[in-house]
């Protein structure tokens, strides 16, 4: 996904271990409003 958005002019990264490396690293989060989020289907 990173590489499509930086093929669109986004400043996107691939993070290796992702966001729990994120996370771990102390990095900061941004929140998102409720309304902005979208329920994605999960896969067992």
């Amino acid at each position: 996904m990173a590489h499509l958005l930086r093929e669109r002019g986004f400043n996107a990264f691939v993070i290796v271990g992702g966001l729990s490396a994120w996370l771990k690293a102390g990095k900061p989060l941004e929140s998102v409003p409720k309304n902005d989020l979208v329920k994605l289907p999960t896969f067992s």
